[in-house]
């Protein structure tokens, strides 16, 4: 009787972390919780305005990444006069962007231009 019990409670033991952290479920991000937002900064490559693709190397530790986003119609710019479209971004420019993942890709919300440091 006795080695029932311990093995009963070896069992309770050992199965209770598997039943505590069952599978999570399919959560949803409700209309009112927007996606996490990221920025990057980095060095423009490439843009194609007709498609709305933005290519930017960042710095990531030692190395370089090229990083490919798509951007809306509705991308914000750092203030309102500066008039800066997705047409105008040219390649070599030094900005920041801040953007959301989608099951589509990496989507901009914000670009911003910086200026290049003097030499």
């Amino acid at each position: 009787m006795l080695r029932r019990t311990r093995i009963a409670a070896l069992c309770a033991i050992l199965l209770t972390p598997l039943a505590i952290s069952g599978p999570a479920g399919n959560r949803t991000q409700s209309a009112a919780q927007p996606a996490p937002s990221y920025t990057y900064r980095g060095t423009v490559h490439a843009v194609n305005a007709s498609t709305g693709t933005l290519d930017l190397i960042t710095g990531v530790g030692m190395s370089l990444r090229l990083v490919h986003m798509s951007a809306g119609p509705a991308v914000h710019t750092s203030a309102p006069t500066a008039g800066l479209r997705m047409a105008d971004v040219k390649p070599g420019y030094i900005v920041t962007v801040e953007w959301h993942r989608t099951s589509a890709g990496l989507v901009v919300d914000r670009i911003e231009k910086l200026e290049a440091p003097a030499r």
